[in-house]
């Protein structure tokens, strides 16, 4: 179930809204290898130095498809079940974000975003530690997810997506939202919770 968002008035706020600058310790914007020709192009996504490199074991490939201007967002899971992502657009573009919530961390509760388009070889790297979301910025949008861990209904968590505290400048102001991802929580509301790394 979809439907239009609605901003709703938050009354208390955690901490100042934050947009990092960059890409956040531990996030990675990789660029895969990519062989074009007449008939179109073939690139490689990831390979096994990749994994090596990063210590894990991709389990599960996730897609996607969303209409302009959805948010899907913001999810993660927590430990045990924690899960790295890595994130690639195969077709239109997409405004992808890595919200940082590791507790001890300088960045926690900030944001950072990167696009991804189909027509680029790129990918967003997601390790444990973050919650992730993006928005649609075209029709008709294919998303790849290479998760390293199954899906657990019980360790899946969602902050809402158009939280205040965080302040997501979401660039499509009209917005498609599960009603799951509008009726959850802010991230002040949930910081006494043990669901941070």
């Amino acid at each position: 179930m979809s439907g239009k968002s609605v901003l709703r008035v938050q009354t208390h706020y955690y901490k100042p809204v934050a947009k990092y600058d960059g890409l956040i310790d531990g996030i990675v914007s990789k660029k895969g290898n990519i062989f074009l020709d007449e008939r179109g192009y073939f690139y490689e996504k990831y390979n096994k130095q990749f994994l090596i490199d990063n210590q894990i074991s991709f389990v599960q490939e996730n897609i996607s498809k969303s209409s302009k201007g959805t948010i899907r967002g913001l999810h993660w899971q927590t430990n045990p079940k924690a899960q790295d992502k890595l994130v690639t657009c195969i077709t239109g573009e997409i405004f992808d974000v890595a919200v940082d919530l590791r507790k001890n961390s300088k960045t926690f509760g900030t944001y950072c975003c990167q696009i991804l388009k189909g027509n680029e070889n790129l990918s967003l790297w997601i390790p444990k530690g973050f919650a992730h979301g993006f928005q649609a910025m075209t029709d008709d949008c294919i998303i790849s997810y290479s998760v390293s861990g199954d899906f657990s209904k019980e360790e899946s968590k969602t902050i809402n997506p158009l939280c205040p505290s965080i302040g997501i400048d979401w660039p499509i102001k009209e917005k498609t939202i599960s009603k799951n991802d509008l009726e959850a929580l802010s991230l002040s509301d949930v910081l006494d919770q043990e669901i941070f790394f």
